[in-house]
């Protein structure tokens, strides 16, 4: 019999007759196996007479014994067992999981502790507990992909498995470390967004202002410059970029574009804002980002028209052919020639010289319309007729097409007065009585 069968067992019983006595039987003496950290256990087999199976000879023989030693095949350590062989995750928060499992049954708790390198990347739970009696269950521990906005594609770390030796079964003291490797996808792409105000932009000539916002989608290693400009500077001004760097990558920053006076009459006019990466001073991971634009509507301030200006107020002139004189001008730029026509109403008191041609570069320089008295031998007065400046609408630019006609009034002073006039021939009448 062994004392110890968890350690080693015996075949028994043996029995020897009259005929086999002084033959010797062999006592195969088998090793036990148990999960247990116990070292070399030594047991005792003991060799006894059955004295009630016996020759009663025998019955008073001593018992004898045989010391066995039992060297333990059980090693402290776990066993780590990652899901499909490897553990990844990715930086929106997925998981992964992982087994761990001691090699042997412990005599007290085994607590272990793990511990990532980069929880910037990868964020673990803390400890884990094994008993004496769950020791051989294996317990989960879930990796989580942890999120930043650094564009560092996919990144290793490493999750560190340690027993914690001060509450920890001694025999697993000297475990070494195991390690699992971690790859967190990145989720950061380079690029920008913009944001405009309600939706759209809209300034006009006067020199308002509308603005959009610009901001990075991912944190960049070094500065990021986006360079801002305007397809029509005639039309819409912008600043010339801004700049994103690592610490301030996800403030936005504000774009205010302006509107740019012109004088030409163009109604309202769309140009269009690009937003572009400058490579040659970014950070590299935003190279390959595309343009983006803003279209912004201008709307126009200027209105066709012409303006006439009288010298002192008013025009006169008299019939002895004097002249007076007004001049004309455009209110806007026009982008053909605007022809006007100057007309009098009654010729025989006053004539103009027609037409005045403006074009769309001297629309802004006036033009003098010269009124010219007119000689008649009536007594009547100071008459007053009317000039008539209109567009010549089948030779001006279509902007102008609808305006009013413009008047002046032309005073023109008389200058018959009533009376006769007495002329002798050779400057005296002379006459006889002869008739």
């Amino acid at each position: 019999t062994s004392d110890d069968t968890s350690e080693a067992t015996v075949n028994s019983p043996l029995t020897f007759t009259p005929a086999n006595w002084d033959t010797p039987q062999t006592v195969t003496v088998t090793g036990v196996d148990d999960s247990i950290i116990d070292g070399t256990i030594t047991s005792t087999i003991t060799v006894a007479v059955d004295d009630a199976n016996s020759d009663n000879d025998f019955d008073a023989v001593a018992n004898q014994t045989v010391s066995v030693d039992t060297t333990d095949d059980d090693v402290a350590g776990f066993t780590v067992d990652e899901f499909e062989g490897s553990t990844e995750v990715d930086e929106s928060g997925t998981t992964d999981t992982f087994t761990v499992v001691l090699d042997a049954q412990p005599s007290d708790n085994v607590v272990i502790a793990m511990s990532s390198s980069d929880t910037g990347e990868a964020t673990i739970s803390g400890t884990i507990s094994f008993t004496p009696a769950n020791w051989d269950t294996p317990q989960t521990v879930t990796v989580t992909g942890a999120d930043e906005d650094i564009i560092d594609g996919d990144q290793n770390s490493t999750i560190t498995i340690t027993i914690v030796d001060s509450i920890s079964d001694s025999d697993f003291s000297n475990v070494a470390d195991q390690t699992v490797s971690v790859v967190t996808t990145d989720d950061d792409v380079a690029g920008f967004t913009i944001e405009e105000t309600e939706g759209s932009t809209e300034v006009d000539e006067s020199g308002t202002t509308d603005i959009f916002t610009v901001v990075l989608d991912a944190q960049p290693t070094s500065d990021v410059v986006l360079t801002i400009t305007s397809d029509d500077t005639g039309e819409a001004t912008v600043p010339a970029s801004v700049t994103f760097t690592p610490a301030n990558w996800d403030t936005a920053q504000t774009v205010t574009v302006t509107g740019a006076d012109e004088d030409i009459v163009d109604g309202t006019i769309t140009s269009t804002i690009t937003v572009a990466v400058d490579d040659a001073n970014s950070d590299d991971d935003f190279d390959a980002v595309a343009d983006q634009t803003v279209s912004v509507d201008t709307t126009d301030d200027d209105v066709a028209g012409f303006t006439v200006d009288e010298f002192e107020g008013s025009t006169e002139v008299t019939e002895a052919g004097s002249t007076d004189t007004f001049t004309v001008v455009l209110d806007a730029q026009p982008t053909s020639d605007v022809v006007l026509t100057v007309t009098s109403d009654d010729t025989s008191e006053a004539t103009v010289n027609s037409p005045l041609t403006f074009t769309p570069v001297n629309w802004d320089t006036a033009q003098t319309v010269t009124v010219t008295g007119a000689d008649d031998s009536i007594i009547d007065g100071t008459i007053t007729s009317t000039i008539t400046i209109a567009v010549d609408d089948a030779n001006s630019d279509d902007d102008f097409d609808g305006l009013d006609d413009q008047t002046v009034s032309v005073s023109t002073t008389d200058d018959d007065v009533a009376g006769f006039t007495i002329d002798e021939l050779d400057g005296s009448i002379e006459v006889d009585e002869s008739g």
